[in-house]
């Protein structure tokens, strides 16, 4: 198959959160199989741009990838409002319309991976214009909760463009049941179907490599708590702090570790909340990958992600990978590892959290089987070499039934044999 896929960032521009490792990971497995991949995407890191050729193919671990330059009019214009200033913004690239509608006609699929982004915009109409069936992820953005933030330009983006697109696409997949739920609330009949996101359990480890203890300056075998995401109001890094003020009377030797990049200006006001409950014990990291982030997965002792909303973060995943359980908010969408026996739960609110942490640091020895839970867990279920699997599965019928249609669109329009009436 020739795939062509149109993502809003792309590898490396991790600041721009999970969608970033989840995208390139399948691209990645899928070209390996044999199918030839093309990522059309923007220079768009988040906050930033990435300093890599544009509008040129560069191969990517395998991938051909063309990277295209936003322009953000409004972020350039009002750089006084807030919310612009800090978004990643439309990411409107003018060069990438002209590209999709040179390639999308040689494509078998489009799959786009990020709605109510001109990237999604422009290959949708691109599709259309070639006829080329479109498929659709939507990574957990009509989750409520997501929604309810700058809720009135959502909203009126949805209702005028983006269910015109979902409703255009041969197929809308969703991360979890829930999202399925999300796409119905909407009301968009386009069917949907689950395939959640992967790991690949080898490239993780389940003790550091490196003197975490000495590089940032806890106990070496204080309990670690581990927030790992970007630092946004709707992931509840500052709630996680107010849980962990209460629980220094329980676990008085545990260290909290806050890794990610400030979106939203945020790390000073956590930096205030970490200085009343004891500076040295909640360390904040900033950005971190590769090795170093592999090691904070490993050396944590649990993961928390008190998140608003989330479609299916790739850091969880990664947690379980490194044999590290979870504590997470129903707004996750991940029950399952409760029902597994790796992680817990439980609501949004600080006591709650406070209560959770206590009780799952107060025996080690527990987590420990908790976390050797977790690496079977994910390596039986989310392996990304069976969600690679799902996902051609997916692509290959949805070509069958558009062969279908047209075959018996064509059946429908050959000639018949004249039928003369007896006079």
């Amino acid at each position: 198959m020739n795939l062509l896929y149109v993502a809003p960032s792309y590898k490396p521009a991790y600041r721009a959160g999970g969608p970033v490792v989840s995208v390139s990971a399948v691209a990645e497995r899928v070209a390996r199989r044999g199918h030839r991949v093309s990522v059309f995407t923007t220079t768009a890191n988040l906050d930033c741009d990435l300093d890599v050729p544009a509008d040129v193919p560069i191969d990517v671990d395998g991938v051909t990838v063309r990277y295209f330059k936003r322009h953000e009019p409004l972020k350039r214009f009002l750089p006084f409002i807030p919310y612009l200033a800090k978004s990643a913004g439309y990411l409107y690239a003018p060069g990438l319309r002209r590209a999709l509608r040179e390639a999308a006609p040689t494509a078998d699929i489009v799959h786009t991976h990020f709605p109510c982004v001109y990237p999604t915009f422009a290959a949708a109409r691109a599709a259309r214009l070639a006829d080329v069936p479109l498929l659709y992820h939507q990574r957990g953005a009509f989750d409520p909760a997501r929604l309810g933030f700058r809720p009135w330009k959502k909203r009126l983006y949805i209702g005028l463009i983006e269910k015109g697109i979902m409703q255009q696409a041969a197929a809308l997949i969703a991360l979890t049941d829930f999202e399925r739920i999300t796409y119905r609330s909407l009301r968009v009949t386009t069917p949907s179907y689950v395939i959640p996101n992967g790991v690949d359990i080898r490239e993780y480890r389940t003790s550091s490599t490196q003197p975490l203890h000495e590089i940032y300056g806890f106990p070496q075998h204080a309990p670690v708590v581990l927030f790992l995401g970007r630092l946004h109001p709707q992931k509840g890094a500052h709630l996680l702090l107010e849980a962990f003020a209460r629980l220094h009377g329980k676990v008085p030797d545990a260290t909290l570790i806050v890794a990610g990049p400030d979106e939203w200006g945020l790390a000073g006001r956590l930096h205030e909340m970490a200085t009343g409950t004891e500076r040295s014990r909640g360390i904040f990291t900033g950005p971190v990958d590769g090795d170093l982030k592999r090691d904070l997965l490993a050396r944590a002792d649990l993961f928390c992600l008190p998140s608003e909303g989330e479609g299916f973060s790739v850091a969880v995943l990664e947690a379980l990978a490194s044999g590290t359980p979870v504590l997470l908010s129903p707004a996750c969408n991940f029950p399952e590892v409760e029902e597994a026996g790796v992680g817990r739960v439980v609501s949004r609110d600080p006591e709650a959290i406070a209560a959770a942490m206590a009780h799952m640091l107060s025996d080690r020895d527990h987590l420990r089987s908790m976390g050797a839970a977790a690496r079977r867990f994910v390596a039986t279920c989310y392996d990304w070499e069976c969600i690679v699997d799902r996902l051609l599965d997916l692509y290959a019928r949805v070509l069958a039934q558009r062969a279908a249609a047209a075959s018996a669109f064509r059946s429908d329009r050959s000639p018949q044999a004249e039928i003369v009436s007896p006079r």
